[in-house]
């Protein structure tokens, strides 16, 4: 049983540098900031720092050595439209629709902005109160059973 946990243990430090998702993401994270070289112990190294700081924020980001997905390149000006507007975005879908609202279905992919106005006007009371982070999930997920492209 020993043995099994200690390759359990060093799985779980040497795996993280070996693994590769083919976004841009292999040769990032804090651990390549500590050491760059090709050696075994670099990767160990470089696995355990990843262990416990993973680079998901550098891979969202586009920091520490990541290069930012294309999924979060896609999302960023939508999700930072409802941060910074979310009270006039809330007040168009009261009204169902204008021109913040709009801009939003735009940002989100939407051809059809009428449409995704009237489905967030008909879950208003369900995004009153939500935080910017809660509202954009929503109109997200509503954007998306519109056929919206995010």
């Amino acid at each position: 049983m020993k043995l099994v946990m200690m390759f359990v243990a060093l799985f779980a430090m040497v795996g993280p540098a070996f693994a590769s998702d083919g976004g841009g993401s292999d040769g990032c994270g804090l651990g390549w900031q500590v050491t760059q070289k090709k050696s075994f112990l670099a990767t160990t190294t470089r696995g355990t720092t990843n262990g416990v700081v993973p680079p998901t924020f550098g891979m969202t980001s586009g920091t520490i050595g990541c290069d930012q997905h294309t999924f979060a390149k896609n999302e960023m000006p939508a999700v930072n439209m409802v941060a910074t507007n979310q009270d006039a975005i809330m007040i168009d879908i009261a009204a169902g629709g204008g021109e913040n609202l709009a801009a939003l279905a735009q940002a989100m992919g939407c051809r059809d902005a009428n449409g995704l106005a009237s489905k967030a006007q008909s879950n208003y009371s369900s995004l009153v109160g939500s935080s910017s982070e809660q509202l954009y999930r929503s109109v997200k997920s509503m954007a998306v059973a519109n056929g919206c492209a995010i």
